[in-house]
């Protein structure tokens, strides 16, 4: 099995849902390859997050970013079963089974109802899953762990300057709509709110855009003014951008 394949798998893997077979291909693999060893250390910290950490309840905008992602990636999964021929139907099966333990393990941080009085765990053993997390090749993965970051302060500046990446560089629009609304959460930072602007200069994805001049007419960032009044102005903006813009910019006079 190739790395790929492995580390699809390692999260059914941790979680005791692969075939005695899978198992065996799997820690064959693990103990020669020091990307995989990695790969199962954070899946294995991952799960140990979830298990402890307080869940907070994402917004529903993050939640719609999430599953939109989710779906794009499900339906990209159905697109390569089309064209790679399966060995047998027992890989199908173990297929499924790897399908649904991610998806219970996603649907648990959604909808499980924890106690509101477990003291909030900002630990290193945390942060590490959350970043691990924020790089990972699943666009659904970065929109979970953007979810989390809600439960960290103003004074937690690694999050808060991962969080500006992703919006600034994640080719994902999705992730990027789902950084922009999480900063929202530290925009009492000087250095948050300059990076709005400077992504509302930057982006040219209209959803995007039109995220940016809602989330700075809510914080009432003024100096949005100006490059409104551009995008406003530039002939290829599109109409719908345009009447956002129309619809915020009285608000920040």
């Amino acid at each position: 099995m190739k790395c790929k394949e492995i580390q699809d798998k390692l999260m059914a893997y941790v979680m005791h849902e692969v075939s005695d077979t899978e198992r065996n291909l799997i820690e064959e693999h693990i103990e020669s390859c020091d990307a995989c060893q990695l790969e199962l250390k954070n899946t294995q910290l991952l799960i140990e997050v979830l298990d402890e950490v307080k869940e907070e309840q994402p917004s529903i905008a993050i939640k719609e970013r999430f599953e939109t992602a989710l779906q794009e990636e499900i339906k990209l999964e159905k697109e390569k079963s089309k064209v790679v021929k399966l060995e047998t139907k027992q890989e199908w099966k173990s297929y499924l089974r790897v399908a649904a333990s991610v998806v219970i393990l996603i649907s648990g941080y959604f909808l499980g109802k924890m106690s509101n009085n477990e003291p909030e765990i900002n630990s290193n053993k945390e942060q590490q899953a959350l970043f691990a997390l924020l790089e990972n090749q699943s666009a659904s993965k970065r929109i979970l762990a953007i979810s989390k970051t809600t439960t960290y302060s103003v004074d937690d500046t690694r999050i808060i300057d991962a969080l500006i990446n992703k919006m600034f560089v994640d080719k994902n629009i999705n992730v990027r709509l789902a950084a922009v609304e999480a900063l929202t959460k530290f925009s009492s930072l000087e250095k948050v709110r300059n990076a709005l602007l400077k992504a509302l200069e930057t982006d040219t994805e209209p959803s995007v855009q039109i995220e940016l001049i809602q989330v700075l007419a809510e914080i009432q960032e003024k100096r949005a003014l100006i490059p409104m009044k551009k995008l406003l102005d530039h002939e290829e903006t599109p109409d719908y951008v345009k009447q956002e813009l129309a619809y915020n910019m009285p608000t920040l006079i």
